[in-house]
């Protein structure tokens, strides 16, 4: 049975809403938004090895105050980790389309802005793989899955356009936690071990070699299966079955 429709503000109609209550709960999201701002400007232009004063001092605002918005450092790390997955997101999503886009098109575009917003942002990237604050290692976890969410999204659109030849999903599923992986890894070591490091490869030549590395998953992937995946047709006419060897 379908449940009572919600208003707007996602409350269910007829429902008393505490105005005070609201209003302190959209003040709490806008304060923490902010000093998420603050946190990357601050770890732009100071580095990954910067501390939480320093982040509360780029916001304008006391040490104190962070921990009266999240809960622990941990918290804010996570909060950083999920701005940067949105970014990502909202690059990436409107580019694509699985219907008329081959997959190579549509890993190439995901990789270009991957390494756009990386070499945008390199400290921050820095900060949440290499894991700056101390006990952050369960945050840094947990901020590489919310990244994972990425990759499992866009095989769970490829993987519905091939719904019909009943694919094993999970096959598909672990296609993207590696390539996921593979991704990180590789960025850590194209930014190298310093802040002021060079990068070890032109970002285009980099682009090159993490969409070869990826499609090579997805083609693996699909021999596993018993299928052949055309890199350059479009998603719904690139995969058929592989013929039985005589």
């Amino acid at each position: 049975m379908r449940g009572r429709p919600k208003s707007r503000s996602g409350h269910e109609p007829g429902v008393k809403v505490d105005a005070r209550s609201e209003r302190w709960r959209e003040h709490r999201k806008k304060v923490r938004a902010e000093i998420v701002d603050a946190a990357f400007r601050a770890i732009d232009r100071l580095g990954p090895e910067l501390s939480l004063r320093e982040i509360a001092e780029e916001a304008g605002t006391a040490k104190p105050k962070i921990y009266r918005h999240f809960t622990d450092k941990s918290d804010l790390f996570q909060a950083i980790g999920q701005r940067m997955r949105d970014m990502l997101w909202a690059a990436i999503i409107p580019s694509v389309n699985v219907e008329t886009d081959s997959a190579r098109e549509i890993v190439t575009r995901g990789v270009e802005h991957y390494v756009e917003l990386v070499d945008q942002h390199p400290n921050v990237v820095r900060f949440l793989l290499q894991g700056r604050f101390a006990d952050q290692s369960a945050a840094a976890m947990a901020t590489v899955n919310k990244g994972r969410d990425i990759t499992l999204a866009i095989a769970d659109m490829v993987s519905s356009e091939l719904e019909e030849m009943k694919l094993d999903p999970a096959s598909f599923e672990l296609a993207a936690y590696a390539i996921f992986g593979t991704a990180a890894s590789a960025t850590d070591w194209w930014l190298g071990a310093d802040d002021d490091s060079p990068r070890r490869m032109e970002p285009d030549k980099f682009v090159a070699h993490l969409t070869t590395i990826m499609m090579g998953a997805i083609i693996g992937t699909g021999d596993l299966l018993g299928v052949k995946i055309e890199a350059d047709q479009p998603i719904h006419t690139a995969v058929r079955r592989q013929q039985p060897v005589a």
